[in-house]
C-alpha cells in the first residue's frame, strides 16, 4: 500500500467516525437542550461560560510571597495578549472594542496602537514580529477574517469566506489558512498579507485546524473530542506530502515545541476521560508520557529550559474531555506547574493563591515571567518565575 493510499484510507476512517459523531451528537438539539459544541470557537479563543464571574481582587503593590509573584495586570476582557517583539510590552486586542492595545509588562501605561473598531471581535494571533495581527469577528450572523497592521491599523486584506483557520510561518514571512471549498478542506499558503494565496494540499477531512511548527513543517489537526478519534497530519512545506502522526487517538490538543522537534500533547481514553499529557518527537516517532493530566491548551513551552508550564485542574476534569471545559460547561481552579521535558517531572509554582483557569500562556525570553488569561473572565495575569 502505498502513501498515497494509506493516507486516504485512514481519512476516510477518521472521516466516517467524525460524521457519525457529529450526527448522533452535534445534530440541532431539541427545545431546551444546547448543541454540546454551542459556543465552541472556531479558531482557538476563549468560550463563554454560564453567568458572569466576578474576577478576584488583584493582589496589593506591596504584597509579599506567592501573592507578591501573581499578579492580576490588566483586569478587563482582553484577545490575543502576546510580547511586543523587544520583549518590553504586552499587546493585546481590546474586546469590546477590537482596538489593538499596548501596556508595559506591568499593565501599565496602557495605550492604543491603533484606533480602528472592529465590534464582535472573538479571536486574533499576532504574527511573530508582531507587525500585524489576524482578526476574526462576527458581522451579519457570518464569520469574517483579515490581516491588520499594527502599525497603520488598516486592513492588508480579507480572506476568503471559507477560511477557517490561520496561521504565521515562524519567520512572520508567510501566512497559512485552510480553505472549506467544495465538500474539501484546502491547505493554502499566501504572503504575510495574506494575499497570492496558492493551494498545496487538499482532503476531505473536514473541522481542521492549522498550525505552523517549522519552517517546513505544518501540523493539520481535528477539532477535539474526547468521543472521537482525532487526526493529525504533518504536512512538509517542500515535499507537498502529508502523513498522519498519532492517528485514532481521541480528545488530541497539540502544542508544538518552540523548536519544532515535536510537540506535547494531551488526550482521553476510549471512555473520554482526560489521559495525562504526553510528548511526541517527529524524528524518532516516540511518545512519552508525562504524568500530568490537564489540556495542553494550558499550557506553554519554554525554549530556553526545555520546560513546559502549565494550569493544573484541582480535581477531576469532566468527561467527555476536553469537550465539557472547551463548550464551557465546566472551568477549573489551577494551580501552575514547571514540568521537566526531559524527566517528566513537576514542580509547583502556584496552588490556591487565586481562582484562575489558565488559558493563552506564554513565557518572555529569559522566563522570567509566564503571563496567562483567566479563563472566567478574559483578565490578563502575569507569574514571575524568577
Amino acid at each position: 500500500m502505498n502513501r498515497n493510499t494509506l493516507i486516504l484510507t485512514i481519512a476516510i476512517a477518521v472521516l466516517g467516525a467524525l460524521a457519525a459523531y457529529f450526527f448522533f451528537l452535534l445534530r440541532p438539539p431539541g427545545p431546551g437542550k444546547p448543541s454540546p459544541f454551542a459556543n465552541l470557537p472556531i479558531i482557538g479563543g476563549r468560550a463563554p461560560i454560564a453567568g458572569t464571574p466576578v474576577p478576584p481582587p488583584a493582589p496589593e503593590p506591596g504584597a509579599t510571597g506567592a501573592e507578591a509573584r501573581l499578579r492580576q495586570i490588566i483586569a478587563k476582557d482582553i484577545l490575543a495578549p502576546a510580547l511586543s517583539a523587544d520583549q518590553r510590552s504586552v499587546y493585546y486586542v481590546e474586546r469590546s472594542s477590537g482596538h489593538l492595545m499596548q501596556s508595559d509588562i506591568d499593565g501599565k501605561g496602557e495605550a492604543p496602537l491603533t484606533n480602528l473598531t472592529v465590534l464582535e471581535t472573538f479571536d486574533g494571533l499576532w504574527s511573530p514580529l508582531k507587525t500585524r495581527v489576524a482578526l476574526s469577528y462576527h458581522e451579519g450572523g457570518t464569520v469574517k477574517r483579515f490581516i491588520e497592521s499594527a502599525a497603520t491599523g488598516t486592513p492588508s486584506s480579507f480572506l476568503p469566506s471559507g477560511a477557517v483557520s490561520f496561521a504565521w510561518s515562524p519567520d512572520g514571512k508567510s501566512s497559512a489558512y485552510l480553505l472549506l471549498q467544495n465538500e474539501r478542506t484546502n491547505l493554502v499558503i499566501a504572503d504575510q498579507s495574506g494575499k497570492s494565496g496558492r493551494t498545496v494540499f487538499s482532503t476531505p477531512v473536514p473541522d481542521l485546524t492549522v498550525q505552523w511548527v517549522s519552517k517546513n513543517t505544518l501540523l493539520l489537526v481535528s477539532r477535539p473530542s474526547g468521543l472521537a478519534p482525532s487526526l493529525i497530519l504533518r504536512f512538509d512545506v517542500t515535499a507537498r506530502r502529508a502523513e498522519p502522526i498519532l492517528a485514532g487517538t481521541r480528545g488530541v490538543v497539540a502544542l508544538p515545541l518552540p523548536d519544532g522537534s515535536g510537540l506535547v500533547f494531551s488526550h482521553s481514553s476510549g471512555s473520554g476521560e482526560a489521559s495525562p499529557l504526553a510528548l511526541h518527537t517527529f524524528k524518532d516517532g516516540n511518545t512519552v508520557p508525562l504524568g500530568v493530566t490537564t489540556v495542553a491548551e494550558k499550557c506553554a513551552a519554554a525554549a530556553k529550559s526545555k520546560k513546559l508550564y502549565c494550569g493544573i485542574p484541582a480535581g477531576t476534569i469532566r468527561s467527555p474531555s476536553p469537550d465539557e471545559w472547551y463548550r464551557g460547561a465546566v472551568s477549573f481552579s489551577d494551580a501552575i506547574a514547571a514540568i521537566d521535558l526531559a524527566t517528566g517531572a513537576a514542580a509547583p509554582l502556584v496552588e490556591g493563591e487565586a481562582d484562575v483557569d489558565a488559558v493563552s500562556l506564554f513565557i518572555t525570553a529569559d522566563e522570567r515571567y509566564l503571563f496567562f488569561q483567566n479563563k472566567k473572565d478574559g483578565t490578563l495575569w502575569r507569574l514571575t518565575l524568577e
